[in-house]
């Protein structure tokens, strides 16, 4: 028993790896590559693309620029030639001949106007939002648009890492009474939960032909008690041009409701929950094992915080280097590029530091 428990904890860990390393890969994928088709477009010439940090596993060469795969799958790079003016100082051999030919021929990055930098740069957190429009519109396109919740006490999902989901209960469970109580309405549940003078409560559910009992710890959301659940959803079959303008519609709204909740983190309006790779790899698993709609809603959800992000005013982000458009713009003339560099280096080691934080914090919470 206890080696069948290590296998099947086993394939569950490797699930979760693959899965996560799927949906991060096509994440990377798109956020470089808004920043590689902007930087062709603009006649900028594109040294390398690539998925993954550290040495190279694979990779080819079409044309000037190198694709490849690392061993790293944590993240990737679309390399510009010209990204810092005195790049030039670090090279030789072919890659100065290729740098200084680049130069005389005005592709380099440094070498185009302010509003081309730019595109080159929000073009990456652009292709994010994107990705999550073309992922919910697909979703509509597949199953349809939510149209109305059913009344019955059937469960529609299961959130992951909430108390219901911990304890077992999954999408098509009925249930069947809480505390003795019969359930039929999904009204009951909501009810017979809240009103439960016990932080613990007694569930009885069907799944498939079999009733099975289960001791589930409620939490408080807004005053209320609840387990983590949501009833099923009748959906209305559209059109493709429907579900790409709703799926539109949806990112927007996400990327507002996202902006405002890491607004009130920053001023301290609501508690900083802050997730990095190991947490966000964990909930990655849950979402696959929940099923693939929520996968997909999961990874569109992760893609428009990956935009958003890269977005912020930081140094060694897209946003931070945006910033320093915006002081050329005003000043008339670019910022010092060493002093640019050693910015934007100081903004890196940091960026590490809090990653390297967060794993932790990460493995404390999770083990």
């Amino acid at each position: 028993m206890l080696s069948l428990g290590l296998l099947v904890g086993a394939v569950t860990i490797s699930r979760t790896i693959i899965t996560f390393i799927i949906v991060l890969g096509l994440l990377v994928f798109a956020h470089e590559f808004g920043h590689y088709i902007m930087a062709k477009a603009s006649g900028v010439r594109v040294e390398e693309f690539a998925l993954g940090f550290g040495p190279k596993l694979i990779g080819f060469r079409k044309g000037e620029t190198f694709y490849s795969l690392r061993i790293l799958p944590l993240g990737g790079f679309c390399k510009m030639t010209g990204e810092f003016p005195n790049a030039e100082e670090e090279l030789e051999g072919e890659e100065l001949a290729a740098y200084q030919e680049a130069v005389a021929s005005g592709r380099a990055l440094y070498q185009k106007s302010i509003f081309s930098r730019f595109w080159v740069l929000f073009t990456g957190p652009l292709m994010n939002f994107v990705l999550a429009a073309i992922l919910f519109s697909g979703i509509y396109a597949v199953v349809g648009l939510p149209e109305e919740a059913s009344d019955q006490p059937i469960i529609g999902l299961s959130f992951p890492d909430e108390p219901a989901f911990e304890a077992g209960l999954r999408e098509g469970d009925r249930i069947v009474s809480i505390n003795g109580q019969p359930v039929n309405t999904w009204n009951d549940i909501s009810v017979i939960i809240d009103q439960s003078k016990s932080d613990t409560i007694s569930l009885v559910y069907e799944r498939g032909n079999q009733q099975k009992t289960l001791q589930i710890q409620t939490r408080i959301e807004e005053g209320r008690k609840i387990i983590g659940i949501s009833p099923q959803v009748y959906n209305r079959r559209v059109n493709i041009g429907v579900a790409i303008w709703e799926g539109v519609k949806y990112t927007w709204a996400l990327i507002g409701l996202i902006v405002k909740g890491f607004w009130d983190m920053i001023t301290f309006q609501t508690p900083a929950e802050v997730g990095g790779p190991v947490l966000i790899a964990k909930m990655v698993g849950d979402a696959a094992e929940v099923g693939w709609e929520y996968l997909i809603r999961f990874t569109a959800l992760l893609s428009i915080n990956l935009g958003i992000i890269n977005l912020f005013p930081f140094p060694a982000l897209d946003g931070g280097r945006i910033l320093f458009l915006g002081i050329e713009l005003v000043r008339g003339k670019a910022v010092d590029p060493e002093k640019e560099g050693f910015v934007h280096f100081i903004g890196f080691v940091v960026l590490m530091a809090l990653i390297a934080l967060i794993i932790y914090k990460d493995i404390a919470r999770i083990f």
